[in-house]
């Protein structure tokens, strides 16, 4: 096996290298570079299994480093003929939104991310994981993924993803699920009883991206449930920041057909809704209505948080495949396709349709997100953490109270 791992910061490099040898690979066959240049030259000799990569360095080491000479690099590699494209490439950075800029770019597929961490070796082990997935790939011996309990699927890593394991449920280092998807396994308790739980977030925003992790998940972890938390927007009058909405049910608000005729181009909708089994929202309206409880979420926030009183709902949340900023759309579905809207975001349907087109036994399935602005052009992210948040919580409530009950 060969690596390569390119860093301009020794710091990172030594320390990945002497747990790389742990491994039994040769010193030989790991590689360094610390500049993008460089590289390239390797990349153009030598064929990699795996390829590290800080997601900021210098093009060439008197320059400074930045993330645009990593995207060029990244680029070059996809499209490039003279550069063989390694098996599977990881990136890190200190900086999660570089995390989240490259992962809207790239389109070759075989790429993870870690968040790297001064103060934790979480990043490390994330890679080594990575490491050692490939060693029981190349030797056929990859175990059969353990079938767990409970999928969890966000569509960015922060701040939804991160909610996510903030919460107490003994998360264990990343390790790939295959190629080129990562996750974390936790465990709750529920009832005095241990339960599996897998945690994964989409490399891009949209219903494509959340179908395809969605089916992967179902196929390789057969979950009892599958839940997708985060972030939405909410309809003003309805719904307030940090609101919870169950998306019941979800529909592709753009499914129909556009004609053009005598009175100009016309959109003919056809929605198909799909709805969450009357357990999961008898439970979820339970929560809503217990005193205190919603208010003691709120007032657990550390950081910014509305003046209104935080609620869980019930209903309609549309799903479309882009973000919205002009209210005057959510207006139009409002009018044309369901007055009771709640909300608008862009994966729902996707992991509810994967759902329920997935071989039997399938999963319960449900999406809680979370209000964290009302889609117009006053569109900001103050709230963006306060809503993950919120939407955790009641992810960590249901199933830490209501699991032992399927």
């Amino acid at each position: 096996m060969n690596i390569l791992i390119i860093d301009d910061n020794r710091a990172k490099i030594l320390p990945l290298i002497k747990e790389i040898i742990k491994l039994d690979i040769p010193r030989e066959n790991i590689h360094t570079s610390e500049s993008a240049s460089d590289a390239r030259q390797k990349l153009k000799s030598t064929s990699y299994d795996l390829v590290v990569l800080d997601l900021c360095l210098p093009n060439v080491i008197e320059e400074p480093p930045s993330l645009e000479v990593v995207k060029q690099l990244l680029e070059d590699i996809n499209e490039d003929e003279n550069l063989i494209k390694p098996k599977l490439m990881v990136g890190f950075s200190a900086y999660a939104s570089y995390i989240e800029e490259v992962q809207s770019m790239q389109s070759f597929g075989s790429m993870v991310f870690h968040l790297y961490q001064e103060t934790t070796d979480d990043w490390l082990s994330g890679i080594i994981n990575c490491v050692k997935y490939l060693i029981s790939y190349g030797t056929n011996n990859s175990p059969e993924p353990e079938r767990v309990d409970l999928c969890i699927i966000s569509a960015l890593y922060t701040p939804e993803l991160t909610s996510i394991l903030d919460l107490p449920w003994h998360w264990d280092d990343y390790e790939l699920l295959d190629h080129c998807t990562s996750i974390r396994r936790g465990k709750f308790t529920s009832g005095k009883k241990s339960y599996s739980v897998v945690a994964a977030h989409s490399l891009r925003m949209g219903m494509i991206s959340a179908t395809v992790l969605a089916t992967k998940l179902i196929t390789l972890c057969k979950p009892r449930f599958l839940v997708m938390p985060g972030i939405c927007a909410g309809v003003p009058g309805k719904t307030n920041f940090g609101d919870i909405l169950l998306a019941n049910p979800s529909w592709d608000y753009q499914c129909g057909k556009r004609l053009s005729n005598n009175e100009g181009s016309q959109f003919f909708i056809a929605p198909h809704q799909i709805h969450v089994h009357e357990s999961v929202e008898t439970r979820i309206l339970q929560l809503s209505r217990e005193p205190g409880f919603l208010s003691g979420i709120k007032s657990n926030w550390r950081g910014d948080t509305p003046d209104t009183e935080l609620r869980l709902h019930s209903g309609p949340v549309g799903c479309g495949s882009a973000v919205l900023a002009d209210y005057t759309i959510v207006e139009d579905i409002i009018e044309t396709q369901q007055r009771t809207l709640l909300g608008i975001e862009m994966e729902i349907y996707g992991i509810y349709s994967a759902a329920s087109s997935s071989p039997e036994p399938r999963p319960i399935t449900f999406a809680v997100k979370s209000v964290c602005d009302h889609a117009d052009n006053q569109k900001n992210d103050k709230f963006q953490k306060y809503a993950a948040y919120t939407s955790a919580q009641i992810v960590r409530e249901f199933f830490e109270r209501y699991m032992v009950d399927f």
